[in-house]
């Protein structure tokens, strides 16, 4: 089972690939990739080491942390065959002390996690139950991600009214990026067909 379902993520990852590209990934894709983030599991079983093509998993010995692909957590968990062990950001105070540092910074702050929106939305939704104030945590993630696509989108305004030709933006995560590509990448495209135009009215006056 564990095979045949790394098989098919290979499989899929390669069609990913492709697409990055293309630079047509949709936040589907973003979220897949996310899943292969390690997270802390406690598995109740024993079993020797898993050899994956993607690499190898295990160890597991009941009772005893391990560190596997954020798919397989939520495979296991789904089978009664584990506990999760929420990542240390996924809690109230750490939270709280990155979105009061991220709302008086008039810049973007160093992300919680490069795909902290993914794995917070798949652990809440599949293991809330060993998630502290799991609640307040999900209000604090958004609040987060709210605040930053604010920002990303009050920097683009910025960049498309001053017809700027070049912008640098960091500490931005890919699902943030991706987010704001569909509307970005015409606008850029409109300014530049507006700055061909009349480069080619100056030359032909």
């Amino acid at each position: 089972m564990v095979k045949t379902l790394d098989f098919l993520r290979i499989i899929s990852d390669g069609e990913i690939v492709k697409k990055l590209i293309k630079k047509k990934m949709d936040a589907a894709e973003v979220e897949f990739l996310s899943e292969n983030e390690e997270i802390t599991v406690v598995p109740n079983f024993t079993l020797d080491t898993v050899y994956l093509i993607s690499g190898d998993i295990g160890p597991f010995s009941a009772g005893l942390p391990v560190n596997v692909p954020l798919w397989l957590a939520i495979n296991m968990k789904q089978q009664s065959k584990c506990r999760i062990q929420p990542p240390a950001w996924m809690s109230v105070d750490f939270l709280q002390e990155r979105l009061k540092a991220e709302s008086e910074s008039p810049f973007f702050c160093e992300p919680i996690h490069n795909s902290y929106k993914q794995i917070a939305h798949s652990l809440l939704n599949c293991s809330p139950d060993t998630i502290s104030n799991a609640d307040e945590v999900r209000t604090l993630i958004k609040d987060i991600w709210d605040l930053r696509m604010a920002k990303l989108r009050s920097s683009i305004d910025k960049f498309v009214n001053q017809q700027e030709t070049y912008a640098g933006l960091d500490n931005l995560t890919l699902m943030e990026i991706n987010t704001v590509r569909p509307f970005l990448t015409p606008a850029l495209d409109h300014m530049y067909k507006l700055r061909i135009s009349a480069i080619a009215a100056e030359r032909s006056a």
